[in-house]
């Protein structure tokens, strides 16, 4: 599925009143977003002095940890398309040297060039990079050319409502249970659910196609680690439903139920995630999976 058609979603045009609702989301399921952004740091080896790019900074969290991280001597840039969030991310302190720039993760390569910031020591995207799915390949192009030789590009592969393969051990298998009683639920309503597409969930299925990707954009040296979400099965898919597709983002579930409004659309999900939720949680916890590359 493409993403540049009428269900893509414009995170530029995000609600002046989604940073709080956002804020909400990680304090309601575990510091989610926190909690993620500190292993990414960890992970990739971010110390006292860095200077690094933050890819879709959101409202602050992962710029916050890496400020902690880098302190007085490093640079950091926050890049995020959304101007809302940016300006909540401005209200926070930051132990560092810090510069806020609008974008989207296709400009990262101008905006850091523009801004001194080529030749950083690393690049981090928390729970962005999924959301790129159309312009992946040419983001770790774009990565690769501004990292410095020994740079370090890390990012979370946020799928967790499906099944991922993650260095050839399978997780996420509770995502067809919920499918399943979504079409149920769908065929109640009247609603022919159709077929998925499946374009988007192959790609994003197995953590060695990424790594392949990664390695004809010119990195070495990947890494890849399966990162358990602080959040049982069913309250991930909550946390979803209360995001992101509550705002609009498309629904990759089932396709039919793009044609309805917003409020019908998360009220049918929601009902078959209550039908299922029990089931959904004899299931382990979701993982993601996190990637670190070098720039050789």
């Amino acid at each position: 599925m493409s993403l540049s058609g009428a269900r893509a979603f414009d995170w530029s045009t995000l609600p002046a009143a989604y940073p709080a609702q956002y804020e909400r989301l990680n304090e309601s399921y575990g510091q989610v977003y926190t909690a993620a952004a500190e292993r990414l740091v960890t992970v990739a080896g971010i110390g006292r002095g860095s200077t690094v790019v933050d890819v879709g900074a959101g409202s602050g969290f992962s710029a916050e940890i890496i400020a902690r991280a880098i302190g007085r001597p490093g640079n950091l840039l926050a890049v995020d398309p959304s101007v809302a969030m940016l300006d909540r991310a401005r209200e926070r302190i930051y132990p560092c040297s810090i510069f806020f720039r609008a974008g989207r993760a296709s400009d990262v390569h101008s905006i850091a060039a523009s801004n001194g910031f080529s030749g950083c020591d690393a690049v981090l995207s928390s729970f962005t990079y999924y959301y790129t799915f159309h312009n992946r390949r040419s983001l770790h192009r774009a990565v690769h050319g501004i990292l410095k030789p020994g740079g370090k590009w890390a990012f979370n592969l946020t799928k967790y409502l499906g099944a991922l393969r993650i260095a050839g051990k399978v997780y996420n298998e509770f995502g067809d249970v919920y499918v399943d009683h979504l079409k149920s639920i769908a065929a109640r309503h009247g609603i022919r659910h159709g077929d998925r597409n499946e374009e988007e969930s192959d790609q994003f299925a197995d953590t060695d196609w990424e790594v392949s990707e990664l390695l004809a954009a010119g990195f070495t040296d990947i890494e890849v680690e399966a990162w358990a979400l602080p959040m049982t099965p069913s309250a991930a898919f909550r946390f979803t439903l209360d995001g992101f597709y509550s705002h609009g983002s498309r629904v990759t579930f089932l396709p039919a139920l793009m044609d309805l409004p917003i409020g019908n659309r998360i009220e049918i999900m929601r009902e078959a995630l209550t039908e299922c939720s029990k089931e959904l949680d004899s299931y382990p916890r979701p993982h993601i999976a996190n990637l670190v590359a070098m720039r050789p």
